[in-house]
C-alpha cells in the first residue's frame, strides 16, 4: 500500500485541526480560506490513488501477459510499476486494488489476445468485472479458478473461442450478475452437461449461454427457473431438442428478454410462453415449431420484439395480434402462413418493422393494407415470396415514416402509382420479380430523395427516361432482365456513388460509352451478363466483376484490382494469356476466364499459400503446354476445369497435395500417361473426375476406387487397355441414392453455384451444382476387354453406364437388374454374347438403352420398361436376336421365358426335388417295414443280422478299451 495511509491520516489531522483550531492571528476569511483548501485538498485525494497498484496484484499481471500471444500489441502499455495505468486495468481509488480487468477485443480486424491464461490472475482478489471477450484463447478450456474471485459481478468470455465443459465452479459468484458464455464457433466445443450450478447464482441477472452444447443437459428448464432474479436469458443455438408443455419456467416473472432460436424444438408453440407479462423480446426463430399461433399470445402486451422465423407455422394470424401495443418489430418470415386479414387495432399504431417473407399469403394487396392511414410509425415493410395479387395501392403514399417497401417474388402487376414520390424518407424500394408492365419515366423518382436501393428486376418495364434523370442518392441499381436496351443507358454518366449495378439480360447491344469508366470507380458490384455488350472490359477496384456472355475483346485486366473476389468474364471474345496480376489477387475467390480466345501456356505463378481461390475455369480456351504444378500450391482449391484447350503432358504429380479438390474436368486436351493411383489414394473429397478426349493409356489402376467420395468419373476417349478392374464396384458414393437437392459444396462461403458439363443419355449437359440425379461411369471409346465385372451391379445408385465402342466379351450380368435408379445404359459395339437378359424389363427408369452391334443371339425380352423403348437401332448388328422392334423369330424356336417365368419355373422345380425325397422316403421305409411284418423269415433273419452286428461291436469295444489300458499302465511303470 505504500504511504497512502499515512498520508490520508495527516491531511485529515490538519483539517479537523483548522476545522477546531483558531490560528493565532489569522482573519476569519483567511481562516474559511484555508479550510476550503484542505478540503478541497483532501476530496483530490480520495480521486486519486498515490501508490498505485499492489505489488502482488501487478506481478500476476505480468505473468498473465507473459503467455499472451499479443499480435497486435495490445497489451504494451503493461510496463512500469502503476499497472493501475495499464490499458484494460482499473483499481479502486485509495485502497489501489485491481477491481476491472476489461482486454475485450473490439477491433474486427485483428483476432485478439490468445495463448494460455497463466493461473496467476487468481490473486485478483478484489475483481469485481472481468472481460475478455473476442479474444481466441486457441481452444483452451475455462479455467476453473475462475470461481474463486468471490467479489466478481461481471464476468463475459463471449466469443474468445473457449471449449470442452464449462466449470461448474462458476456456482461459486454469488455476486455474479451477469455471465455472457457466448461462442460462435462451429462445431460447438463447449458443453454444459448439468445446470444445477446456476441456482447458487441467486444474484443473477444475464444469463448467455449461446452456442454452448446443452445436448446433454436435460434439467436446463429447471435448473434456470431456479434462478428467480433473470431478466435476460439467451439459449441460442444450444442444441435443444425438448421443451415441456407445462409452465417449468414460472418463477422467472421479472424476465424481459427471452431468446431460444437456433434449436431442435419439435412440437408446437408452447403456451406457457405467454405467461411472461413483462416479456419484451421474444426470439423463437430456427426451430421446428408447428402448428398455429395460439390467440394467448396477443396477451404479451409489453412485447416490443417477436421473431417466429424460419418454423413451420401455419393457419391464421390470431386477431389477438391486434392487442400487441407496443409490438414495433414482428418477424414472420419463411413459415407457411396462409391468412391475416390486414392491420388493424394498436398493432398497427405501434409497428415499426413488419417481415412476413416466404409465406402463402395470397390476398389482394390493396385489401390487405387497408387504411394505410393507421400505420404511422411503420418504416420497413417486407412481404416477398408471397401469393400477393392485385396492384401498389395508391394510398400507399400515406405511409409518411416508410423507409424499406420490399415486394418481390409476388403476383402483383399494373403501376407504381404516382404517389410513391410522397414517401421522402424511402430509402429502398424492390418489386422484382413480378408482372408490372409500366412505363418508368424520370418523374417516378424524383421527388424520393432518399432512396439508395431500387430493384425493378425481371419485369417487362417500359423506359422513358431522358438522358438527364438523376437520383441523386442512388448507390445499388437492380434492373437486371428489364428491357433497358438497345442503347446503354445514358441516365447513368449522372451517378457518381453507384456501389452496386446489375443490368445482366437487359437487352442491351451496344458499346460501352467512354464515360461508364467514370462512375464505376467506386463500385463494388457490376453485373452486365447475357447481354451483347462490346468494347474493352471496364477496369476499376471492383469486388464482384460478372460479365460473362457478351462481345467485350481484348485483354483480360490491365491493371491490378486488390480487392477483387469474384472475376467472372466468360463467353466473350477476350484474346492474350493471362495477366500475371492474377496470381497475385490474394483475395480472389472465383475466377472464370472460359469460353473466350486466350492463348499461350497457364501461368505457373500460383505457389501463393494465402490465396483464397476455391474455384478456377480456364476450359473452352487455346491454352498449350503441361498443366502447371504451381496450381496444386492454392491451399483452399475445390473447382478446376480446364476442359477443351491443347493441354499436354502428364498429370503433374505435385496434384496429389490438392486434398481440397471436389472437382478435376480436363476433358478434351492432349494429356498423356497413366492414370495415376493418387486420384483413388490422396483425393479424398473429389466427387467429379473427368479425363474424356485425351491420350492416356494403360490399365485402370484398381486404387482409383479408393476413392469413397467419387460420384462421376469419365474416362472415354482414351487408349486404355486391359480389363475393367472388379474395385470399380467399391465406390461407396455411387452405392447409395443420393438427395436430389445436393450441393457439390456445403460451405456457406462458396456463394456462388459451381457448373460441370456432363455427358448423360449421350447429350453433353451443363449441370449447375446439384449431384442428386449424376451417379455415372464412363468407359467407352478405349480398348478394354475382358468380360463386364458383375461387381459393378453394388453401385445401387448409377445413374449412367457407357461402356460402348471397346472390346468387352461375355454376357451381359443377369444382376444388372440390382441397378434400380438406372436412367442410361450403353454396351454397343462391343463383342457380347448370350442372351439379353429379361431383367432389364424391371429398370423402370432406363430410359436410354444401346445393345447395338454386339454378338447377342435369341429372343428379346419384352415387358414393363422395354416395352417403352421400342426402337430398333438399339439391337441392329446382332445377327441372331430376333423378336420385336426386329424381325420375328422362327416360330419353331422355343421362346426363352422371362425372368418371371423362370422364377416360376425354379420354384416348381425344387418344389418336385422335395416332394421326390418325401415321397421315397415315405414310400422306402414303409415298404421295408411292410416286409418284415408279413413274411416271418425275413424278420428272424433280420433279428439274428441286427443280434450279430451288436455282438461283434460290443466286443470290439472290450478289446480296444482292454489295450488302452494296457498302455495306459506301461507309460506309468515307464
Amino acid at each position: 500500500m505504500g504511504t497512502s495511509i499515512p498520508v490520508l491520516l495527516f491531511f485529515l489531522v490538519l483539517f479537523l485541526l483548522f476545522l477546531n483550531t483558531n490560528v493565532s492571528g489569522c482573519h476569519e476569511q483567511e481562516r474559511e480560506a484555508l479550510l476550503l483548501f484542505f478540503l478541497v485538498l483532501f476530496l483530490l485525494f480520495l480521486n486519486t490513488n498515490v501508490s498505485g497498484c499492489h505489488e502482488q496484484e501487478r506481478e500476476a499481471l505480468l505473468k498473465f501477459k507473459h503467455d499472451l500471444y499479443d499480435p497486435a500489441a495490445k497489451l504494451s502499455s503493461w510496463v512500469g510499476e502503476d499497472c493501475c495505468k495499464w490499458t484494460g486495468v482499473v483499481c479502486k481509488n485509495i485502497i489501489g486494488h485491481v477491481i476491472r480487468l476489461d482486454l475485450r477485443n473490439v477491433n474486427e480486424y485483428y483476432t485478439g489476445l490468445g495463448g494460455k491464461i497463466d493461473s496467476s490472475l487468481i490473486h485478483l482478489k478484489h475483481l469485481k468485472y472481468l472481460d475478455l471477450s473476442w479474444n481466441n484463447f486457441n481452444i483452451t478450456h475455462i479455467p476453473k479458478y475462475f470461481g474463486s474471485f468471490e467479489h466478481l459481478r461481471y464476468l463475459n468470455l463471449s466469443y474468445a473461442n473457449f471449449d470442452g465443459k464449462i466449470p461448474y465452479q462458476l456456482g461459486n459468484l454469488s455476486n455474479l450478475r451477469t455471465l455472457d458464455l457466448r461462442s460462435t464457433y462451429w462445431p460447438v466445443t463447449s458443453v454444459v452437461d448439468d445446470l444445477a450450478w446456476l441456482s447458487s447464482l441467486s444474484f443473477l441477472q444475464y444469463l448467455d449461454l449461446s452456442g454452448v452444447n446443452l445436448i446433454r443437459a436435460l434439467n436446463w428448464q429447471q435448473e434456470i427457473n431456479k434462478v428467480s432474479s433473470l431478466k435476460e436469458l439467451y439459449l441460442s443455438d444450444c442444441m435443444l431438442g425438448n421443451i415441456h408443455s407445462s409452465f417449468p419456467l414460472s418463477n422467472l416473472t421479472s424476465i424481459n428478454v427471452l431468446d431460444l432460436s437456433h434449436n431442435q424444438f419439435n412440437s408446437t408453440l408452447p403456451h406457457w410462453l405467454t405467461n411472461f407479462n413483462s416479456l419484451a423480446y421474444l426470439d423463437l426463430s430456427e426451430n421446428q415449431f408447428s402448428g398455429s399461433i395460439p390467440s394467448t399470445m396477443g396477451n404479451l402486451t409489453s412485447l416490443e420484439f417477436l421473431d417466429l422465423s424460419n418454423n413451420f407455422i401455419d393457419g391464421k394470424i390470431p386477431r389477438s395480434f391486434s392487442n400487441l401495443c407496443n409490438l414495433r418489430i414482428l418477424w414472420l418470415t419463411y413459415n407457411s402462413i396462409s391468412s391475416w386479414e390486414r392491420l388493424t387495432g394498436c398493432l398497427a399504431n405501434s409497428l415499426e418493422t413488419l417481415a412476413v417473407i416466404g409465406n402463402q399469403l395470397k390476398e389482394s394487396l390493396q385489401v390487405w393494407l387497408g387504411d394505410t392511414s393507421n400505420l404511422k410509425t411503420l418504416k420497413f415493410l417486407d412481404l416477398s415470396d408471397n401469393l400477393f395479387s392485385g396492384f401498389i395501392p395508391s394510398s400507399i403514399g400515406s405511409l409518411s415514416s416508410l423507409q424499406g417497401l420490399y415486394l418481390h417474388g409476388n403476383k402483383l402487376g399494373g403501376y407504381i402509382p404516382q404517389s410513391i414520390g410522397k414517401l421522402s424518407n424511402l430509402r429502398s424500394f424492390d418489386i422484382a420479380n413480378n408482372f408490372f408492365t409500366f412505363v418508368i419515366t424520370e418523374s417516378l423518382f424524383t421527388k424520393v430523395e432518399s432512396l439508395k436501393y431500387i430493384s425493378l428486376a425481371h419485369n417487362n418495364l417500359i423506359w422513358k427516361v431522358n438522358s438527364q434523370w438523376l437520383l441523386p442518392n442512388i448507390s445499388i441499381i437492380d434492373i437486371s432482365s428489364c428491357p433497358v436496351g438497345p442503347k446503354f443507358p445514358s441516365w447513368l454518366q449522372h451517378h457518381r456513388n453507384i456501389s452496386f449495378l446489375d443490368m445482366s439480360n437487359s437487352s442491351i447491344s451496344d458499346v460501352v460509352p467512354d464515360w461508364f469508366g467514370n462512375i464505376i470507380v467506386n463500385m463494388q458490384y457490376l453485373g452486365l451478363s447475357h447481354n451483347q455488350l462490346q468494347g474493352k472490359l471496364p477496369n476499376s477496384f471492383l469486388q464482384i466483376f460478372y460479365i460473362s456472355n457478351d462481345s467485350f475483346s481484348g485483354p483480360v485486366l490491365e491493371k491490378n484490382i486488390p480487392n477483387l473476389y469474384h472475376l467472372d468474364i466468360s463467353n466473350n471474345f477476350l484474346n492474350g494469356s493471362i495477366p500475371s496480376l492474377l496470381c497475385k489477387l490474394e483475395n480472389l475467390q472465383y475466377l472464370d476466364l472460359s469460353s473466350n480466345y486466350l492463348h499461350g501456356n497457364i501461368l505457373d505463378c500460383w505457389g501463393n499459400k494465402s490465396m483464397s481461390l476455391w474455384y478456377i475455369n480456364f476450359s473452352n480456351n487455346n491454352f498449350s503446354g503441361e498443366i502447371p504444378s504451381s496450381l496444386s500450391d492454392i491451399p483452399l482449391l475445390a473447382s478446376l476445369h480446364l476442359r477443351n484447350n491443347f493441354l499436354s503432358g502428364e498429370l503433374p504429380s505435385t496434384m496429389k497435395k490438392m486434398q481440397s479438390l471436389v472437382i478435376l474436368d480436363l476433358a478434351h486436351n492432349k494429356l498423356s500417361g497413366v492414370i495415376p493411383t493418387w486420384l483413388g489414394e490422396n483425393l479424398s473429397i473429389l466427387r467429379i473426375l473427368s479425363l474424356r478426349s485425351n491420350m492416356i493409356y494403360g490399365n485402370i489402376p484398381p486404387q482409383i476406387s479408393n476413392n469413397s467420395s467419387l460420384q462421376y468419373l469419365d474416362l472415354s476417349h482414351n487408349n486404355l487397355s486391359g480389363v475393367i478392374p472388379r474395385s470399380l464396384g467399391d465406390f461407396t458414393a455411387m452405392t447409395k441414392i443420393h438427395d436430389a437437392s445436393e450441393k457439390y459444396f456445403t460451405s456457406t462461403s462458396n456463394t456462388f453455384s459451381d457448373q460441370v458439363e456432363m455427358i448423360l443419355k449421350g447429350v453433353e449437359l451443363e449441370n449447375s451444382g446439384t449431384l442428386g440425379f449424376y451417379n455415372v461411369i464412363d468407359l467407352s471409346v478405349n480398348s478394354l476387354s475382358g468380360d463386364i465385372p458383375e461387381e459393378v451391379t453394388h453401385l445401387l445408385g448409377l445413374k449412367s453406364l457407357n461402356l460402348s465402342s471397346n472390346s468387352l466379351k461375355g454376357n451381359i450380368p443377369n444382376k444388372i437388374r440390382a441397378l434400380k435408379q438406372l436412367e442410361s445404359l450403353d454396351l454397343s459395339r462391343n463383342r457380347l454374347f448370350g442372351e439379353v437378359p429379361s431383367s432389364l424389363s424391371t429398370l423402370n427408369f432406363l430410359s436410354k438403352l444401346n445393345l447395338s452391334y454386339n454378338n447377342l443371339s435369341g429372343r428379346i425380352p419384352s415387358g414393363f420398361q422395354l416395352e417403352t423403348l421400342n426402337d430398333s437401332s438399339i439391337y441392329i448388328s446382332n445377327d441372331n436376336l430376333c423378336g420385336p422392334p426386329l424381325s420375328p423369330c422362327p416360330t419353331n424356336e422355343v421362346p426363352p421365358h422371362t425372368e418371371m417365368e423362370r422364377e416360376k419355373d425354379d420354384e416348381s422345380e425344387m418344389t418336385g426335388f422335395f416332394v421326390s425325397i418325401g415321397l421315397g422316403i415315405v414310400v422306402g421305409f414303409w415298404g421295408f417295414c411292410a416286409v418284415l411284418i408279413f413274411k416271418t423269415s425275413w424278420r428272424i433273419a433280420y433279428y439274428r443280422f441286427c443280434d450279430d452286428i451288436i455282438e461283434k461291436v460290443i466286443v470290439a469295444m472290450i478289446i480296444w478299451f482292454a489295450r488302452l489300458k494296457t498302455k495306459i499302465q506301461k507309460v506309468r511303470e515307464n
